[in-house]
Order: structure tokens, then C-alpha cells, then sequence
């Protein structure tokens, strides 16, 4: 029986240093902003099994950064990182007091 692979673990298991650049590509005035995600054929197929993954994760976020968790995946020159948000959300809401 085939196990499920966990965001966390698909990181690890198929995450390699600096292949992935994710920026932000200047405004183009007719089509607004876009977020630029440059890899080879193994960094996709990564975020591929990162994406499938999370989707049948029992948590609803995962993150990874070139700042914080994560940043041996990111090239040089990488300014954002990844956030992935399922929903629906299954956090507890925090009261406000």
C-alpha cells in the first residue's frame, strides 16, 4: 500500500537546492502584475507533487521561503516565497476580545 506523501515530505524528498526563482515580474500596464515561477523540468515536477500533495494534507497551510523554511529550495535573485492556503480553512478561529 502506497503511503500518502505530506507536503513537508515531498520537500524532502524531492526539493534540491536552488531550483526554483520566484519574483515578482514588473507591472505590465495592460495585464497587471505577475508572479514569476522559473525552474527546469524537476522543479515543477516538484511543485506538482508539493500542490497534490497539500491537497490531501490534513493541515490547510504550508509554507516555504527563501527567507525562513524551505530556503535552500530558492535560486538567487528569489524575493517571495510560497504560501498555500487550502479551504476550507480548518483553524480554530481566535476570539477578539
Amino acid at each position: 500500500m502506497k503511503t500518502r506523501l505530506r507536503p513537508d515530505n515531498v520537500h524532502a524528498r524531492f526539493g534540491k537546492n536552488g531550483m526554483l526563482k520566484v519574483t515578482l515580474l514588473p507591472a505590465d500596464k495592460d495585464a497587471g502584475d505577475f508572479v514569476l515561477l522559473e525552474g527546469n523540468k524537476a522543479a515543477y515536477e516538484y511543485l506538482g507533487r508539493l500542490f497534490l500533495a497539500h491537497a490531501k494534507a490534513q493541515g490547510c497551510g504550508f509554507q516555504i521561503s527563501p527567507n525562513g523554511a524551505g530556503s535552500a529550495l530558492f535560486k538567487k535573485g528569489s524575493t517571495l516565497g510560497l504560501y498555500l492556503h487550502r479551504l476550507p480553512c480548518n483553524e480554530k478561529r481566535r476570539r477578539s476580545r
